[in-house]
């Protein structure tokens, strides 16, 4: 029989099984030992084969699987006092009639509640009262003590009582592990509860920036916009030479501002049914002129990309994107120089994009947070803390992912993995 999934009713089963293997396995040939050395008292020798066949049809009754677990604990609690009262009235409260009564309180307090405790003691209380009365008025003979028994007896009495002892420590010790158990679920519950409810706020944020940005994202297009548009008609007009070329360096600039804006409202939307594609190649021929200026003279950067690599499934100006955020974050991290490398590998369903600094690094305690939307360690007029956000962002709506490793003093490493183009035919 599978085990309940309830813990109260599983230790509720284990105690009713232990009951039944005492008195099947050890009660029952104790029992059956003391029938043969007290056959000769004839006065004692009804309650005596009383106690012989009610022990075992006893544990064997508690070993029936088809009922429940309190219709065996009642039935454990009647056969106990009906075999142990006659004695109690007959003998007084002796040992092995006190620990008749222990092991149906045990069982009471464990199936029912402590007022059906009280009322089987008072019983109990009752039946030795009736005996010691009875015992007064001369209609049975008083019992002699425990200690003026012969020794087999109180050998017998010996192994009842500590083996009845252990069986009220043993759910004692169940029942304790029962609350230990359901306290200790009750902490992962509430665990979990500040798990979900710090996974809101940060859903809440993230919200947040996309409202934000796509507004200011908006008007700086609107800016852009005018821009380049004056750029377009200034083209046409005739202008001397470094004139024009300032027009054309002007409309580059804005036509690289544009995409970057989109790039910026492309986070915010689900991504489009088409597939975007990216040429690691290319991207890299762009890396150098376009981050080289924005590290500076004191940041040596190297790039290196394997060979053949595929088709990358991501817009061109995500990616950048990306990479521009974590230049200027390794330049902000190396505020004395240092070594940035950018190294694409092949990998499986895609590639890998390395992105290693030298800087200051970022302590563990930090490592967790740094993907939150305003969180920062910079000052106000150095970082936002949308950054990382966005990174991730970018990254969760095209399927790829990112791994951190930092050391302080030593430096960061973000591993990129971001999914090849699948072929279509």
């Amino acid at each position: 029989m599978a085990p309940p999934d309830d813990p109260l009713q599983h230790a509720q089963q284990e105690a009713l099984l232990l009951l039944s293997r005492l008195m099947l396995f050890l009660w029952t040939p104790i029992f059956a030992f003391g029938i043969v050395i007290r056959w000769s008292e004839t006065d004692q020798r009804a309650l005596l084969v009383l106690v012989m066949t009610g022990v075992p049809l006893l544990g064997g009754l508690l070993r029936l699987p088809n009922w429940s677990v309190e219709r065996r604990a009642w039935i454990a609690i009647l056969v106990i006092m009906a075999l142990s009262m006659p004695a109690i009235v007959l003998n007084g409260p002796r040992t092995l009639s006190t620990m008749a009564v222990a092991l149906v309180v045990t069982l009471a307090m464990m199936f029912q509640h402590v007022r059906s405790a009280i009322v089987i003691l008072g019983a109990f209380l009752a039946a030795a009262m009736v005996g010691l009365w009875l015992a007064s008025q001369g209609v049975i003979t008083p019992a002699l003590p425990d200690d003026q028994l012969p020794i087999r007896y109180r050998l017998i009495t010996l192994g009842v009582t500590f083996s009845g002892l252990w069986f009220s420590a043993r759910v004692l010790q169940r029942t304790v592990q029962i609350y230990r158990d359901a306290q200790a679920a009750a902490e992962q519950r509430q665990e979990a509860m500040l798990e979900a409810q710090r996974e809101a706020e940060l859903l809440q944020r993230r919200e947040l920036v996309n409202t934000v940005t796509t507004g200011l994202t908006h008007d700086l297009a609107n800016v852009v916009q005018v821009m380049t548009s004056t750029a377009e008609l200034l083209e046409e007009e005739p202008l001397r030479e470094e004139a024009q070329q300032s027009v054309q360096d002007l409309q580059r600039v804005g036509n690289d501002a544009a995409l970057r804006l989109r790039t910026i409202l492309s986070v915010g939307r689900p991504p489009s049914d088409r597939e975007q594609q990216t040429s690691v190649d290319e991207l890299f021929a762009r890396l150098d002129l376009l981050l080289r200026p924005i590290l500076g003279r004191r940041v040596q950067l190297t790039l290196q990309a394997d060979a053949a690599l595929p088709l990358l499934a991501i817009d061109r100006g995500r990616l950048e994107q990306i990479l521009l955020n974590r230049a200027l974050n390794a330049r902000d991290a190396m505020p004395d120089g240092g070594t940035l490398r950018i190294a694409a590998k092949a990998a499986p369903g895609g590639a890998a994009i390395h992105v290693a600094d030298s800087g200051v690094g970022i302590a563990p305690a930090l490592q967790a947070r740094i993907w939150e939307p305003f969180y920062t360690t910079k000052t106000s007029e150095r970082g936002t803390g949308l950054g990382l956000a966005m990174v991730a962002r970018i990254l969760e709506s095209t399927g790829g992912r990112v791994q951190l490793t930092s050391a302080l003093g030593v430096g960061t490493t973000f591993s990129l993995w971001l999914p090849a183009v699948t072929a279509t035919l």
